[in-house]
């Protein structure tokens, strides 16, 4: 009987050493938390289970309240003029080789570590190629769903200014068409949404006379590419240009800046502007035909840009009645307009270019193509 009792009172001290080594181990892993959580009043132990409650809660709240939705910019503009560049220049991938756009591109960007914007951290890049010709394409990435967030960069190529006006106008006016339509019906789910945009252009235009400007909907910034090939033009040549280009950018309410691959001074701070949110250079307008462009909306007015570049012994014959007529007219007697035409049978057949080569694809191109010639075959001694 004495060993049986002997043998209890090992028993119980083994689970004393038990349970004294599992309250250690649940201190270990908790931390301390137990103390902490039974602290309900609030007492001098640490932050009480109500108010670390209270914080999860408010900081669910904020984060509802930030901006979640993406950025959208669409890069459109001269045929060759730089825009596949641009974008790999902008995001660091410069030892790739450039590749001609076919159609449209999508590429994303990550936000910079070191823009401090909330709420936004990828970015959309979507690039229209083929210059003027593939102006439908632009529906896919201006969106009602997008247009809310989304703007425009028009790639003008400074080098062919027989070019240039014909490339803004065809562009401009197929970007303000699609804006129109997508605010329409985007505005049927938010109401809300023509006001904040309405804001957004007072901002862009600054102090200048709304009847003399007719801004595009939606951020607009206008490049112009090749400034180190704009550099051999004639002094005369040159102002004219640049005097044209900063009127564009008064009346559409845009930000303009020139670029080449040299000279890259404002490229990733303009594309962190549109894509983040931040803000852009705060920079006296440089006008300068001998030096690099740069003017940020709503910097210049009307009065400052002056007069069209037209001899004052050409403008009784002029018949414009409105800013953009009368400037149009000015550069394109300057400049007579080559509108490029081509023959679709000179166009590159990217379907047998090798870096576009995929076997299956391939396989049931030339099969189809073999098909159809058999067909087009018959069909001729049908009628013989």
């Amino acid at each position: 009987m004495p060993r049986r009792v002997q043998h209890d009172d090992r028993d119980n001290d083994d689970d004393d050493d038990d349970v004294q080594t599992n309250k250690k181990h649940d201190e270990d892993f908790y931390g301390g938390r137990k103390k902490q959580e039974t602290d309900l009043g609030g007492g001098s132990g640490g932050k009480s289970l109500w108010d670390a409650a209270r914080d999860i809660v408010a900081s669910r709240e904020q984060a509802e309240t930030l901006p979640t939705e993406s950025n959208t910019v669409l890069l459109v503009g001269s045929h060759g003029g730089g825009k596949s560049t641009m974008i790999l220049r902008y995001l660091e991938r410069t030892s790739e080789s450039v590749k001609p756009t076919i159609a449209l591109d999508y590429n994303y960007a990550r936000k910079p570590k070191t823009v401090d914007t909330v709420g936004k951290d990828v970015g959309h890049l979507w690039e229209l190629g083929d210059g003027t010709f593939l102006t439908k394409l632009i529906d896919v990435a201006l969106t009602p769903e997008t247009i809310g967030n989304a703007s425009v960069a028009l790639v003008l190529d400074l080098s062919r200014p027989e070019e240039l006006w014909h490339t803004y106008e065809t562009l401009y006016e197929a970007i303000a068409k699609r804006v129109k339509y997508c605010i329409s019906e985007a505005s049927k789910q938010n109401p809300n949404l023509k006001e904040k945009l309405k804001e957004s252009i007072l901002k862009r235009i600054g102090d200048a006379d709304k009847n003399l400007v007719e801004p595009l909907r939606i951020p607009l910034l206008i490049i112009a590419s090749k400034y180190d090939k704009f550099e051999s033009l004639e002094p005369d040549a040159r102002k004219t240009i640049y005097k044209t280009l900063r009127f564009l950018a008064f009346y559409h309410g845009a930000t303009l800046m020139s670029y080449s691959e040299k000279e890259t001074v404002y490229l990733k701070s303009v594309l962190n502007h549109l894509l983040f949110d931040t803000k852009l250079p705060e920079k006296q307008p440089q006008i300068d035909a001998s030096r690099p462009l740069y003017v940020k909306s709503g910097s210049e007015t009307f009065e400052q840009i002056g007069a069209p570049p037209i001899r004052q012994t050409d403008l009784p014959d002029m018949q414009e009645n409105t800013p953009l007529a009368v400037w149009r007219a000015a550069y394109c007697t300057r400049f007579p307009q080559e509108v490029e035409k081509r023959d679709p049978s000179l166009l590159q057949d990217y379907g047998r270019d090798p870096q576009y080569a995929d076997a299956s694809i391939d396989a049931m191109r030339e099969q189809k193509i073999a098909e159809l010639q058999r067909y087009l075959t018959m069909k001729t001694r049908s009628r013989s």
